[in-house]
């Protein structure tokens, strides 16, 4: 497995790896070092002046000293600032490659979407050859739907069993990844394309975001509803767990940790820790699941299918819902900090919430979620940990939260994939590994980072988690 973290966006075009970020911090605390010695050094060199040693009756050529001293304060500067330029050089280096590699992606994007476009319109005209000449139409119509549907919008359903050998070795491929991630962005584009609009309108509206994953997903969302699956419905609260004291998570892994897998003894899909402290009001963290059923329709569980297309759509979806309810329940308000946590699905709903306005969010944590066309607001810290081998992130789209901590790492790079485990890097288990690499960078991106989301939870009088089960109420 690889254990190299690429560190990019947090307001900057650089993109780097923790590695070279070290290094660049590294370089500066070794010129500060050095010139806290130039310090001592001066210190030293204005005390014993050659008076001072000639009056005490040392030889006077003890006085040479003086030179040395001199030329070990040259030295040392001219180090500090070789060890300060090597940092800014470092920098710059990753500022240059986020700049090329920003340009190459819009570009690609943009011809991407025009060549949908043209292919779009002239679809039609495919399809009536198709129809002439190929028998098996309605079957390659099937597959070419269930695959847009699965790795778009139910993407999740990937962490059961179902995939193996060659087919999960090409899932789990990053340039694969990143192909369907450009796929993803120019659907729209080709089915406007394909009813008709022509590719230079199409192109105008794309450029204007008209049109985008939103709005193919509620299409889709739409369709759904009039063949009676994918259709939202009320949610409410099943059970909770007492409350119980907590420790602050202290660390990166140790949150990812908390992240709730619902399972048949614990059903509960959000966890939510209070703190309290006197004279200030309670701050709130919320830990949000992933998908837990892939059901599209007649299912009691709102971490579904229909949830994850609803979460492309829009800010309605019943694992939304879900959670908005548990914090209210929790005794959260408008005015409360709030820190979200999530994994997959769980990282698309808490991108929803925050992007929704109507909670004080703190700052945003997310792990293998497709969040990439979910506009998180600027003024609201957020860290994204993607895998460049995991499907999931890809079914997003390309990431545009640019003001984003982004982290990514191929999970199995170099290695053998598990058996018996479809697109494996998007397991917790990995995306957990990730956060320990994380907590032991020397990035002072990193460490800044983990740092402000362990700061929330610190001097807190009080303590409690709760943890909260809600189904859907079916018709």
């Amino acid at each position: 497995m690889s254990d190299e973290l690429v560190i990019s966006g947090g307001g900057s075009f650089a993109v780097a790896t923790d590695e070279m970020l070290g290094s660049a911090a590294s370089l500066l605390r070794a010129a500060d070092m050095t010139r806290d010695i130039a310090g001592s050094v001066r210190m030293v060199d204005a005390r014993l002046s050659i008076g001072q040693l000639e009056s005490l009756g040392i030889p006077t050529g003890v006085a040479l000293a003086e030179d040395d001293l001199n030329y070990a304060l040259v030295a040392l500067e001219e180090l500090a600032q070789r060890a300060e330029l090597l940092s800014v050089g470092v920098r710059f280096a990753a500022t240059s490659y986020g700049l090329g590699e920003a340009v190459v992606e819009a570009t690609t994007r943009r011809v991407a979407a025009n060549v949908a476009a043209v292919l779009g319109f002239l679809f039609p005209a495919w399809a009536a050859a198709l129809v002439f000449t190929t028998p098996a139409l309605p079957m390659l119509a099937g597959i070419g739907i269930a695959a847009y549907l699965l790795t778009r919008n139910n993407s999740d359903l990937l962490n059961a069993e179902t995939t193996a050998g060659p087919l999960n070795e090409l899932l789990s491929d990053p340039a694969f990844v990143l192909a369907l991630r450009h796929g993803v962005m120019t659907v729209d584009e080709f089915s406007a394309g394909a009813w008709g609009i022509p590719p230079a309108l199409v192109s105008i509206l794309s450029t204007a975001s008209v049109i985008g994953l939103a709005s193919s997903a509620g299409s889709i969302q739409r369709a759904g509803g009039v063949a009676g699956v994918l259709k939202e419905t009320p949610v409410r609260l099943i059970g909770t767990t007492p409350p119980a004291p907590v420790m602050a998570a202290k660390t990166v892994q140790e949150r990812v940790s908390r992240i709730p897998q619902p399972s048949a003894e614990h059903p509960e899909q959000v966890r939510i820790e209070k703190y309290e402290t006197p004279g200030e009001p309670p701050r709130f963290e919320v830990y949000i699941a992933g998908t837990v059923d892939f059901a599209a329709s007649g299912t009691a569980q709102p971490f579904d299918t229909t949830s994850n297309v609803s979460n492309a759509a829009g800010p309605h979806g019943g694992s939304v819902a879900v959670v908005a309810a548990a914090m209210r329940e929790a005794g959260v308000t408008s005015e409360s900090p709030v820190t979200f946590t999530g994994h997959s699905q769980g990282g698309g709903t808490a991108a929803r919430l925050a992007e929704s306005g109507e909670f004080n969010t703190y700052a945003v944590f997310t792990v293998g979620g497709n969040t990439g066309q979910i506009p998180i607001p600027d003024s609201v810290p957020a860290i994204i940990v993607e895998h460049t081998d995991d499907l999931v992130v890809a079914s997003g789209g390309l990431q545009d939260n640019r003001h984003a901590l982004v982290v990514e790492r191929q999970a199995y790079g170099g290695t053998p994939l598990p058996e018996g485990v479809a697109v494996p890097a998007h397991q917790l288990t990995q995306y957990a590994e990730t956060a320990r690499l994380m907590d032991q960078s020397d990035s002072r991106e990193l460490q800044d980072a983990a740092h402000r989301l362990a700061v929330f939870g610190r001097g807190a009088t009080t303590a409690t988690v709760t943890n909260y089960h809600y189904e859907r109420v079916l018709p």
